[in-house]
């Protein structure tokens, strides 16, 4: 018999109490359950089977049956369906619950984790935002930046120390001054379209890519991209000792030209450890690329459904002891005896960049002068925000910041005199609960101070865009510092394109960060990247251009047998290498 029909059986029976002994007959059963004596009497014996219900027949003049039933119709409700998205029958679960989104989004939460079916490992977890399109050229925010990682692959991958490792392509070689560079590729790749991957195609990417305004001031350097058999090679009109290092990023992972003009996602394509089978509203669902050019994921299947509600500081995921559909459901107190005998395991750590306040140099009517700027980068401390009542779980796990990075020189705000203010100091912000959280903060003290402000929320999209082309007319705009795995690149590039960082700068300050970064290009690897920009970010401190506010503490949290689990960094496990030994 199967779930939902027994289901259905069980809650006629509910005429009778629960949890505890009821005296009756067969044949009033029976007449309950709307079927005959005999069909009853099989009804109760599987329902038994199942562990739902225990049934004690009497025979004998005067003697009454005893049936005793376990549970309640809302715990056998929630405790099937459990079962069945832990099974991965999604649909039968959410009919059982009568299509009640909040109730199958409170099972989807409890039923986070890792579940082994038919000998393939499956990852279920639940998040607060729906995802925006999985699209490499286009801003990411940081757990899309994730998701395009395990999506795609690069020609190169570059780890934190600056170490360039090879992915697409095998092997690269520059000329003498780096001005030429040939990457050589892989042969028999394949997009998860099972479309060839070749020298000429990846040309034609960088090329499309170059034309992009996005693209413009990271590839102004680029003159020329040609292929020959699997070849690819990049004339330079300038030295640039880290390019190898440049094309680990995130925004170079290698898609179909054709994708380029795509803003939608049902036609992902990619070539990374996972392909993307579904992206809708409701969820994204990520299956292992079985012809991936590297070691295949030991993770078959992820599905990450989306609900709007607060997130929480840290992404929790455990293992589910069920291997059978057809394994009797115990009682919710011995579940949760079990779960919590089964071992705790987390990781933390702070994130590297920050939640940022930038002045806008190019607001309207006028910028802040610099005595403005220098006496709000000390009265807009993280202790002033931080002693803001109503603050999200989110903030008051952070770390107040005096640095970009949390490793780089801290830099304290100089003594601050007070200074003359507009009369009007608005805040953009985009859609993020700690950046909003800032906002709110800062804006509710100018308004102590008798300054009009209020704060713009844009999607994060629209603020990129109204950056990009220059109509963001804040004085004060709270962004963040996103950073990926490959760390000193990451970072270079926000310091290089980021528009937000390029819209708030004056034009002097703009010239005076490209001499200096066309400097590290020339005459730096990616390796020393990071002392170098370390002191570019110092001097924009003391210059009052921005100023950190906080840096994100990271926190991963598991249970059970779960092997291989890590924290990227962007907070999320590394689904590639979760395994169990089971």
């Amino acid at each position: 018999m199967k779930d939902h029909r027994a289901f259905q059986y069980y809650s006629r029976l509910l005429s009778f109490e629960a949890k505890q002994d009821n005296f009756t007959s067969l044949a009033e059963i029976a007449e309950v359950l709307c079927t005959t004596p005999r069909h009853s009497r099989t009804l109760l014996q599987q329902l038994q089977e199942r562990g739902w219900l225990s049934w004690t027949p009497k025979v004998g003049r005067n003697q009454r049956s005893i049936l005793h039933l376990r549970f309640s119709l809302m715990e056998l409700q929630q405790q099937l369906a459990k079962r069945m998205i832990e099974g991965g029958q999604y649909k039968k679960a959410l009919e059982l619950v009568n299509g009640d989104q909040n109730q199958f989004a409170a099972l989807l939460q409890q039923t986070s984790g890792a579940t082994l079916r038919e000998g393939q490992l499956h990852i279920q977890l639940t998040y607060q935002r729906i995802f925006s399109h999985l699209l490499p050229h286009k801003p990411l925010r940081n757990s899309e930046r994730f998701l395009v990682r395990q999506v795609y692959a690069c020609l190169t991958s570059c780890d934190e120390t600056g170490q360039i490792h090879p992915q697409l392509a095998h092997h690269w070689q520059h000329n003498e001054d780096a001005t030429v560079w040939r990457f050589y590729i892989r042969p028999q790749l394949r997009f998860h379209s099972t479309r060839p991957i070749d020298a000429p195609l990846i040309s034609e990417l960088f090329n499309q890519l170059k034309s992009l305004p996005e693209y413009r001031q990271e590839l102004s350097h680029l003159v020329k991209t040609s292929a020959s058999h699997q070849c690819v090679t990049f004339e330079l009109d300038s030295p640039d000792l880290g390019f190898a290092g440049l094309l680990s990023d995130l925004r170079y992972s290698i898609q179909p030209p054709l994708q380029l003009a795509n803003n939608q996602s049902d036609s992902i394509d990619g070539c990374g450890p996972f392909q993307v089978i579904e992206q809708s509203d409701k969820r994204l669902r990520l299956q292992a690329f079985e012809h991936y050019f590297s070691l295949r994921s030991l993770t078959d299947t992820v599905t990450i459904w989306q609900f709007d509600q607060t997130p929480s500081e840290r992404i929790q995921f455990s293992r589910s002891g069920q291997d059978s559909s057809n394994a009797p459901i115990e009682h919710p107190a011995h579940l949760l005896k079990t779960n919590d005998a089964e071992a705790n395991s987390s990781q933390s750590r702070i994130e590297n960049g920050c939640i940022y306040l930038l002045f806008n140099m190019n607001s309207k009517p006028h910028p802040l002068s610099f005595a403005q700027r220098k006496y709000l980068s000390k009265l807009f401390s993280p202790s002033l925000i931080l002693a803001r009542e109503g603050l999200s779980e989110l903030l008051l796990a952070s770390e107040p910041a005096n640095s970009l990075l949390p490793g780089w020189t801290k830099v304290q705000p100089q003594e601050m005199e007070q200074t003359p203010l507009p009369d009007r100091l608005d805040i953009a912000a985009y859609d993020h609960l700690v950046i909003l959280d800032c906002a709110n903060a800062l804006c509710a003290k100018l308004n102590q101070m008798g300054i009009a402000s209020q704060v713009n929320v844009y999607p994060f999209s629209e603020l990129h865009q109204q950056a990009e082309q220059g109509v963001l007319e804040e004085a004060i705009v709270i962004a963040s510092l996103n950073v990926d795995d490959n760390l000193p690149v990451s970072v270079f590039r926000w310091f290089c394109s980021n528009p937000i960082l390029h819209h708030g700068l004056s034009s002097e300050a703009k010239c005076w960060l490209n001499e200096q970064l066309g400097d590290i290009r020339q005459n730096c690897d990616v390796g020393g990247y990071l002392n170098k920009l370390e002191s570019i970010g110092t001097t924009m401190q003391y210059e009052n251009w921005l100023t950190p506010l906080f840096h994100h503490r990271q926190t991963l949290r598991w249970r059970g047998v779960l092997q291989g689990v890590t924290m990227t960094d962007w907070s999320w496990p590394d689904f590639k290498n979760v395994w169990t030994d089971e």
